[in-house]
């Protein structure tokens, strides 16, 4: 944001999706999806509400178009919420599930294995809610050529990309790049993997050795007492793992589902799935798989299901926080816009929520099981 990237890709995106008011929902959509992925969603969606204010305000000059501002609102927070569970750091969610696997996996699921899982709920989510929103909030205008011509107008005001820019652009992709093949490329020249972390330290240091970013920067913005409060949380599902008590409740819970038969494979995964939709929506995504994984995992172990399946498909799940305007910071973003009210959120998610549950288990089942050929059961 600092160097005005930001804006320009915003605008970009808008540029590329033309004039139609359902391309530029679903260009909104994969704009915010594809790098909430990779970046906090806090950061993406402060790059696209300025956009989707000017497409609305410069429409309602002519023509009232609440439902406009409420679509274009809605699909930002929609797409960093179906785009984060792509890829680990998606989000805290991912990074704590992968931390909590590495007791049950060897070797542990990587970044593109992970990415290889996530991308069929955010490309099926994304196509889906382009149909879905419009419906939902029916748009005034179908149409936004006048709108969409202003903007251009103004990103040909800011000329071509200056070098930093392109530095920083080059430095995210490079990020990008190490993530996926820490476990290949990396650990082939270095000898050992960098780790989610040790890429995203090396990629900060990269940014204050070239003089793009100082020290103060980070200390400035970036929320410190949010890494301690998700430190706190993956304590304390440490200690409930280690003393015992996370395998204690998971075998009760085996108990109690036994006998509806959804105590272990196939079945067992969509359970773990709508508890972890479901719990999203009461507290953080963070703090529900920290607390709540290892009583999962376990439950796998003890059940002999796949610990990999039912570990990120709870991680992808608790980012169907659709019902409240508190669910996740992208959804309080677009709210402070001013454009939405807290019913439209119970609106959208009355429809879209049981659909993305739906999709949710048909991706268990017939994408992972039956494409990507994993077992339900631990050696299937």
């Amino acid at each position: 944001m600092k160097y005005g990237l930001d804006k320009r890709i915003g605008m970009l995106v808008v540029k590329l999706s033309g004039t139609k008011t359902r391309n530029i929902v679903l260009g909104l959509l994969l704009g915010t999806a594809i790098p909430s992925a990779f970046i906090n969603e806090a950061s993406i969606a402060p790059m696209y509400v300025p956009i989707a204010l000017a497409l609305y305000t410069l429409t309602n000059k002519t023509i009232s178009a609440p439902n406009l501002g409420k679509l274009l609102m809605m699909s930002i927070a929609i797409g960093c919420m179906v785009g984060a569970p792509m890829s680990p750091t998606g989000g805290a969610r991912n990074a704590i599930m992968i931390g909590f696997l590495e007791d049950y996996l060897s070797p542990n699921v990587s970044f593109f294995e992970w990415m290889s899982m996530g991308v069929f709920y955010t490309a099926i989510m994304s196509v889906l809610m382009a149909f879905l929103l419009p419906l939902i909030f029916k748009p005034e205008v179908k149409d936004l050529s006048g709108a969409v011509a202003t903007l251009k107008e103004d990103l040909e005001k800011h000329g071509k990309m200056t070098a930093k820019q392109w530095l920083v652009g080059g430095i995210m992709l490079l990020m990008i790049f190490m993530w996926i093949t820490d476990k290949t490329v990396t650990r082939s020249i270095l000898g050992f993997s960098l780790g989610l972390g040790g890429v995203a330290i090396t990629g900060a240091v990269l940014y204050m050795l070239l003089g793009l970013t100082s020290w103060k920067d980070y200390e400035t913005n970036v929320s410190w007492g949010v890494i301690i409060l998700y430190a706190g949380a993956i304590s304390l599902g440490s200690v409930f793992k280690a003393s015992g008590a996370a395998k204690w409740l998971a075998d009760s819970l085996i108990g109690l589902v036994s006998p509806f038969g959804i105590e272990n494979g196939i079945p067992l995964i969509p359970l773990v799935v709508v508890i972890g939709a479901m719990l999203t929506n009461l507290m953080s995504a963070g703090a529900t798989v920290a607390v709540i994984g290892p009583v999962v995992l376990e439950m796998a172990q003890s059940s002999g299901t796949n610990p990999l399946l039912v570990g990120v498909g709870l991680a992808i799940a608790t980012s169907m926080a659709f019902w409240l305007v508190i669910g996740t910071p992208a959804s309080s973003i677009v709210y402070a816009s001013g454009q939405l009210d807290a019913k439209d959120f119970i609106k959208m998610a009355t429809i879209t929520w049981p659909i993305a549950l739906v999709i949710m288990i048909l991706m268990v089942v017939v994408y992972w099981i039956g494409v990507l050929g994993y077992g339900a059961m631990t050696g299937g």
